[in-house]
């Protein structure tokens, strides 16, 4: 009967430790054509694709002033679909709640950055094109986005691991209105790092500010 027990304890172990080593991969897609959004995950684990996403990112709703956001996700071949309404009432409420977040999140910030520390990116890529139909204020908008997006890679590349150079692009249309972007990146970290990380967050999150049932109520009543 021993023996039988130290064998499972130690397949337990092994699967254990096979668990801890074994890494995630998430290849992450956003397009913007005009009006048109759309934004992809995958999430990948031992080259099988366990999770996908896909979502366009904003609709109008033609009954009512409010954003609906349709969301698509395939889990193990499963896949379920979905509507999301935001409202201008939504937003408003969620904002005041998020002034009392902001003061818990803070304090995750050492938490997030040592997790982030071991994240490998592996693919960035980001191209723009812009037009507004005014040569020089498309020059200005064109420059603003290049700041922008060096501002974000550096931020990016100070906190993760970067094992190649960003591929970035910003194209000015300087007699037309255009408004395209492509943004593509994958990056891998292991489940271990992610499970030290989740439990340092949970021993965090028991401070957070609680999240009544009335908000839940008030969230069910405008969906």
């Amino acid at each position: 009967m021993m023996t039988w027990l130290l064998i499972i304890l130690g397949i337990l172990l092994v699967l254990f430790i096979i668990l801890v080593v074994t890494k995630i991969k998430i290849e992450m897609t956003y397009k913007h054509n005009n009006d048109d959004d759309l934004l992809k995950v995958d999430v990948y684990l031992w080259w099988m694709r366990v999770y996908a996403f896909e979502a366009p990112l904003i609709k109008l709703n033609d009954e009512s002033p409010a954003i609906i956001v349709e969301e698509e996700e395939n889990i193990a071949g499963s896949k379920s679909k979905k509507d999301k309404k935001i409202t201008i009432q939504t937003i408003i409420h969620d904002i005041h709640l998020a002034e009392r977040w902001i003061r818990h999140i803070v304090g995750l910030n050492r938490i997030v950055r040592r997790f982030l520390r071991h994240i490998h990116f592996y693919k960035f890529d980001w191209y723009s094109e812009v037009g507004v139909g005014d040569a020089a204020f498309t020059g200005s908008v064109a420059g603003v986005v290049w700041s922008l997006k060096g501002s974000i890679v550096g931020l990016v590349g100070n906190h993760v691991k970067m094992h190649r150079m960003p591929n970035l692009s910003v194209t000015p249309h300087f007699q037309a209105v255009v408004s395209h972007t492509y943004f593509s990146c994958m990056f891998t970290f292991r489940i271990g790092h992610a499970i030290f990380v989740g439990l340092l967050i949970v021993m965090h999150w028991k401070r957070r500010p609680k999240w009544t049932q009335d908000h839940k109520a008030w969230r069910n009543r405008n969906m």
